[in-house]
């Protein structure tokens, strides 16, 4: 098991703990508290570092993460379901009964759709209906 460390604040007054890297769903850096916010299906921790220093220290762990937009990465093999016409990633409900989604840029839509392809990934493809 392969392990990040991560705090339940943004200022790491709760300590730290190690978090599975195959539960994150995705990561997006936070400009107004210059953290990493690492979200998994239920929970919300963070971290410090850059988005591209993650990206390539994961990527080099063996883990499928792709850039999604320049402020989110996403692991693909957690995406249950992607939208078509609106670029977003779902990963399922939470706890609550909440669908934990995320939005996609243009790039990192095709990115995601090319690695979903080459992948033995199962990811439902949705989009609305052309009328």
């Amino acid at each position: 098991m392969s392990t990040i460390s991560v705090t339940r604040d943004t200022e790491g007054n709760t300590g730290v703990f190690s978090l599975d890297i195959a539960k994150i769903t995705y990561m997006e850096f936070e400009r107004t508290i210059y953290r990493i916010i690492v979200h998994t299906y239920d929970q919300t921790f963070y971290t410090v570092g850059t988005l591209k220093y993650w990206f390539n220290t994961l990527a080099s762990s063996g883990f499928n993460f792709v850039l999604a937009d320049r402020n989110t990465l996403i692991q693909v093999s957690n995406i249950i379901q992607l939208d078509k016409t609106f670029h977003i990633a779902y990963f399922g409900e939470d706890h609550r009964g909440v669908e934990q989604k995320c939005f996609l840029s243009e790039k990192g839509y095709k990115q995601i759709l090319k690695n979903v392809k080459t992948s033995e990934t199962e990811i439902k493809l949705v989009e609305l209906p052309q009328w």
